[in-house]
């Protein structure tokens, strides 16, 4: 985990302009909080196995957020060089960096792998030291990632209707209405578990 953390720093100091942190969080590109082995970053850095979790690594701490489920399995798998924030408990992630991160700092993420409400209240907290959210050009963690595991790629199955409780039919018909009544043109499925909408599942059992 040391090796990990000195990787990073070491990534994170050759970037333009220089990082004086970086967050690394549970979500993949489609914002699940289940995700592929091969989008585990936030576990790969830190050790932690649990689903929810943000990951901070600043030139020199180390911190994961997580929720009450996880406080115990969090201080059982977190080696001595993380410190565990709890939510609810400790101050959340945003109002942390704006307190304690020097003035003007440059705060790396991909863009990626955090929605855009999420980047937008991290900013209004950062606003009265001038500090910056800052898109990195690849996700850090892949870099140092050498042995990142592969995608996966699994079948696509039928729901069963007496599971999925209407058809595909169905669905459509009500989800036009509501975009008739909305006076929207269309749609964006991004989600992975929205597309309920075609009953499609991976051979795992999930969408």
């Amino acid at each position: 985990m040391a090796d990990i953390l000195a990787s990073l720093r070491s990534l994170m100091a050759s970037q333009s302009p220089p990082l004086d942190a970086l967050l690394v969080p549970s979500e993949d590109y489609h914002q699940s909080e289940y995700v592929s082995a091969r989008d585990k970053r936030r576990e790969f850095v830190s050790g932690f196995t649990g689903s929810a979790g943000l990951a901070l690594i600043t030139k020199n701490e180390a911190r994961l957020w997580t929720d009450g489920r996880y406080f115990l399995q969090a201080t059982q798998q977190l080696s001595d060089q993380w410190k565990l924030m709890r939510i609810g408990e400790d101050p959340p992630v945003d109002v942390w960096m704006s307190d304690n991160l020097q003035k003007e700092a440059a705060i790396g993420i991909d863009p990626w792998c955090v929605s855009v409400d999420t980047a937008q209240r991290w900013e209004r907290a950062f606003a009265k030291k001038n500090q910056k959210l800052v898109q990195t050009s690849t996700n850090l963690v892949d870099e140092i990632w050498k042995n990142r595991p592969p995608a996966e790629i699994n079948p696509a199955v039928d729901h069963p209707l007496e599971f999925a409780g209407r058809s595909i039919a169905e669905k459509l018909k009500a989800l036009r209405e509501k975009l008739f009544s909305e006076k929207a043109r269309g749609i964006i499925i991004t989600a992975l578990d929205e597309v309920w909408a075609f009953q499609i599942v991976d051979s795992n059992g999930i969408c």
